[in-house]
């Protein structure tokens, strides 16, 4: 079946990725990374997940709106 991740972000500055995983962490959701190398150079993608409903992928990214950020619902 489908898999769904929440992606928080993508990241070429490590700061505000620190920044940004910190935030998360201390609202209890745990996050990981994925490095991307693209024409733009080095990216930090940071995400939840994976779920194996888009209910809970959508939840998830509702909780992550009230802390300030843009999440993406993402088909694996």
């Amino acid at each position: 079946g489908a898999r769904f991740v929440v992606q928080a972000g993508t990241f070429s500055d490590e700061a505000k990725l620190r920044e940004v995983r910190s935030k998360l962490e201390k609202a209890g959701i745990t996050t990981y990374t994925q490095v991307i190398e693209g024409k733009e150079g080095r990216r930090v993608r940071v995400r939840v997940g994976p779920f194996t409903k888009r209910d809970d992928a959508d939840k998830m990214a509702n909780k992550i709106k009230q802390l300030q950020l843009q999440p993406q619902v993402l088909t694996l």
